[in-house]
């Protein structure tokens, strides 16, 4: 019995010191554990404090005209550049250029006519990258409005989203089909679109996109839309990156923030190119269920071919921006001529 007991004691001593001993070892792997997380933590930041901030005031909530934008965030395009950048959402759609004027926001996406006007107007901007090169903007209407074409305007409620060039365009439009701009009763929708028009509250809407809220208005039935373009309008860059003028030409670290910015931005670009799966995951946490997975991606779909740029991602073409700078001053959107030359630079884009 006592061999038994001592035995038994044997034993239990054994697994205690085992036990004890992997006790040792998982706590010393533990700690080991604790000291190499403080050492990624550290490193990690240190690694984000090496990085340049920039700070990006969008045109609009988060959406598939974004893509290029949180592409690059997501794949960590901007860090691989060199930047830390911060996406704010704007208040409302005049915003940009405002803010970027008086050094309140480092960028912002904005679109060619309205940079155009705050230029005019002498603000302190210019454009340094077309992210989205061509004309996006649209009239669109619910199937029994009563409009079949431009012509049918007369007396009909427009939604817009408020931005300066709207009602000049949809006056334009008007005119030109024969309708007296008078009779067209102007809302400003802001940035809810959509639903003002699915619930027939207004007859039409300018400045709608086929790729986001015609792919959305799909869902609830028959929408008609015609392109500006379609409706008799020169091509512009949609959506632009806008910077403070001066502060290029006095800040050189500024100047670099922009290029690092634009660089990033180019390889998040080619990365929604190449993967569909990639720029739909990178666009789902900032969209923040506003539109319905399958939703998102068909619109995705359609967004990422309008982003190709004859000119290599971002390229601004001078005499487009002349001529529809003229086209503006002749239609009553500036006031006083402007050499459309001067809104813009390529001179930050990559390989510049």
């Amino acid at each position: 019995m006592i061999t038994s007991q001592t035995a038994s004691q044997r034993r239990a001593h054994a697994r205690i010191r085992r036990s004890m001993g992997m006790g040792l070892v998982a706590g010393a792997a533990v700690f080991s554990l604790a000291l190499s997380g403080c050492t990624s933590q550290q490193q990690d930041s240190a690694a984000s404090d090496s990085l340049d901030p920039v700070s990006v005031l969008l045109d609009w909530t988060p959406n598939p005209d974004h893509v290029s934008l949180y592409t690059a965030q997501h794949t960590g395009a901007y860090e691989q550049a060199g930047v830390k950048v911060d996406f704010t959402t704007p208040s409302g759609t005049a915003d940009a250029a405002k803010m970027v004027s008086l050094g309140q926001t480092d960028l912002a996406i904005s679109y060619e006519p309205d940079t155009l006007i705050a230029e005019g107007e002498g603000l302190d901007v210019i454009s340094v990258g077309a992210l989205v090169p061509t004309s996006l903007n649209s009239v669109m209407t619910w199937e029994g409005s009563g409009i079949n074409g431009p012509q049918d305007l007369a007396g009909k409620k427009v939604g817009t989203s408020g931005l300066a060039s709207q009602e000049t365009t949809m006056n334009y439009i008007a005119k030109k089909h024969g309708v007296d701009p008078s009779t067209i009763t102007y809302v400003n929708l802001s940035q809810g679109l959509n639903q003002p028009l699915i619930d027939h509250q207004v007859d039409a809407t300018i400045g709608a996109y086929p790729n986001i809220e015609g792919v959305e208005l799909a869902e609830h039935g028959s929408f008609p839309s015609w392109s500006n373009t379609e409706l008799g309008l020169p091509d512009y860059d949609e959506l632009v990156v806008i910077a403070q003028r001066s502060r290029l030409q006095s800040d050189s670290a500024y100047a670099e923030r922009v290029r690092k910015f634009l660089a990033g931005t180019a390889k998040g670009q080619e990365a929604a190119e190449a993967s569909t799966d990639t720029a739909v995951e990178a666009l789902t946490g900032p969209t923040d269920g506003a539109y319905e997975p399958d939703v998102l991606r068909r619109m995705v779909e359609r967004t990422v071919p309008l982003l190709k740029n004859d000119g290599g991602f971002g390229h601004q073409p001078e005499d487009d921006w002349a001529a529809y700078a003229a086209w503006m001053h002749e239609n009553g959107l500036l006031e006083n001529e402007y050499d459309g030359r001067q809104g813009l630079t390529n001179e930050y884009l990559p390989g510049r």
